[in-house]
């Protein structure tokens, strides 16, 4: 195990202890999330947004989503390919069904159009103000959106309480970057 690994596991631990104290004392930080999101469009540009259905104490995007599809944007929730460790991305509608995916997600159902988005919603443990992100560690993320973006320009936005922000991030050379990063109190443009 190298440094960089063993930082990222310490820095799990504490990250998901902190996270739940977030997400258990932030009343109204969904409906802020929600729009600090819709302003940061203005900027980011439009194009089809996959999000993520949240599990356990990941920031509730669930407003987000409703916001989103009523404005007519096209929406889509990521399903878990685990013997490929990548993620796809079907169509989301806020009637869909959704079913039971991989390590207690909650994915659409396999019938609904698979889309390559423009804009990816990323959940997060921690982030950096240089782009850093840190996850779950299964790296699903990084090679989505690696494979992603040899393909066409994708805008990677993390979605995080602003109390996760840290000095640094542990990196290796196959994490991506994130874009932007959208909080409860603001939005913030990490390409600059």
């Amino acid at each position: 195990m190298n440094d960089v690994t063993a930082q990222k596991i310490q820095l799990r631990v504490y990250s998901k202890s902190k996270r739940a104290l977030l997400s258990a004392s932030v009343t109204s930080a969904a409906v802020d999330l929600a729009e600090n999101f819709m302003e940061a469009l203005t900027i980011i540009g439009d194009g089809s947004i996959a999000g993520y259905w949240p599990i356990a104490d990941e920031f509730n995007v669930k407003p987000l989503l409703q916001k989103l599809s009523r404005a007519g944007i096209k929406v889509s929730l990521p399903i878990v390919i685990p013997n490929q460790k990548r993620l796809v991305f079907q169509g989301w509608s806020e009637n869909m069904q959704l079913v039971k995916g991989p390590y207690g997600t909650l994915q659409p159902v396999r019938s609904s159009a698979f889309i390559m988005p423009d804009i990816l919603m990323i959940p997060l443990l921690a982030f950096d103000a240089q782009g850093g992100r840190l996850g779950y560690g299964g790296g699903y993320y990084d090679r989505t959106l690696a494979e992603l973006r040899k393909k066409k320009e994708i805008t990677a936005v993390g979605i995080a309480y602003a109390g996760q922000e840290i000095k640094e991030v542990p990196t290796c050379s196959n994490d991506q970057k994130l874009d932007w990063i959208v909080t409860e109190v603001g939005m913030k443009n990490l390409r600059v």
